[in-house]
């Protein structure tokens, strides 16, 4: 089970050591807000109160902690390594979750912006000023996982069309298949009720 860091505690202490950090907060001191349970105890209750997130109200308490964990996880693993692919993996993996939990994609966006914007918030309220880079990595790290959220939201839609047109097809087919075939001579005239003239017409006596 994740273990999460108290927030205002490590706020403090990392005020009073300011002096070893060049009085600024860099990627490394930034994730200590990123993995505080503070921060993902203040996105959930938001998710549950927002009017443009009402899907997630269905979701037991304790199952959206999990989901909101999982997106500081990803921004976390992003600050520390820089891994391109790993983060274009995540935001796929997360889109196709979250399809799959039948979440309307608009919601899902929405609660990735709410993701950055509370996360901008706690960093204020630490009053503790970010340098340059940090502030870049989280601006680039939510716009690329937004984007590659939505991507395998749309590749798993894709992949449902698909399944139910594979499945509508194989019940036109069977459908078809089960069709008896018409008897063949079932509706030709029987030869001896023509008549054929002298003339040689059809149908047309001699005088």
């Amino acid at each position: 089970m994740q273990e999460y860091i108290d927030a205002e505690l490590w706020l403090r202490c990392f005020s009073e050591s300011r002096r070893f950090y060049g009085g600024t907060m860099n990627s490394a001191a930034l994730v200590g807000i990123v993995e505080s349970r503070e921060l993902v105890d203040i996105l959930t209750a938001e998710l549950t109160r927002n009017l443009g997130t009402s899907h997630y109200r269905r979701i037991h308490p304790d199952d959206l902690f999990q989901r909101v964990s999982v997106v500081y996880g990803h921004l976390a693993q992003w600050l520390r390594s820089r891994d391109e692919s790993q983060l274009r993996q995540n935001g796929e993996e997360l889109g196709r979750s979250r399809f799959a939990e039948g979440v309307p994609l608009g919601q899902v966006i929405l609660a990735l912006i709410l993701n950055e914007k509370y996360l901008w918030k706690l960093v204020e309220k630490s009053q503790v000023p970010i340098d340059a880079e940090s502030r870049a990595l989280i601006t680039e790290f939510f716009q690329k996982h937004t984007y590659y959220t939505g991507k395998g939201y749309e590749m798993a839609l894709a992949a449902s069309h698909r399944s139910a047109d594979r499945i509508a097809e194989e019940r036109e087919m069977a459908v078809a298949s089960s069709v008896p075939p018409k008897k063949a001579g079932a509706t030709a005239r029987p030869e001896q009720d023509m008549e054929i003239s002298r003339g040689g017409q059809v149908g047309e006596h001699g005088g």
